[in-house]
């Protein structure tokens, strides 16, 4: 069980994934975009295990800056761009408060990319 929220971006973006990997261990799969490729495991020795893929590995190299995966590290959440939408999770079953602050948590995630990435002139 996940608690989920989604966002409205202002432009469509290549689909993209982070996620903290304790979060969707039980899966049994990444919960990566189709035709992403292979999955990037964040330097070993990293705590907590990260997992980050995309369609578009220049567009990934852009907005998933230090940053950012310190953000959703922190957050212990999960996200994915997806057309004009950015969907982000939380494992179990959360009450309201945590699913507006992983929401909040994703606008700060957003708010770390830079501006030609949202614009949709990202290399």
């Amino acid at each position: 069980m996940y608690s989920v929220a989604v966002l409205t971006l202002p432009t469509s973006l290549p689909d993209t994934s982070v996620s903290v990997g304790t979060v969707v261990h039980r899966l049994r799969s990444e919960p990566l975009p189709p035709r992403a490729g292979v999955p990037v495991h964040l330097p070993q020795g990293r705590r907590p295990r990260m997992i980050k893929c995309s369609v578009d590995p220049a567009f990934a190299k852009l907005v998933i800056t230090e940053p950012v995966v310190r953000i959703t590290a922190g957050a212990h959440m999960g996200w994915r761009l997806h057309g004009n939408q950015m969907i982000g999770w939380l494992k179990g079953s959360k009450p309201y408060g945590k699913i507006v602050g992983l929401a909040e948590t994703m606008a700060d995630v957003l708010a770390e990319f830079p501006a030609s990435a949202l614009s949709g002139d990202s290399p």
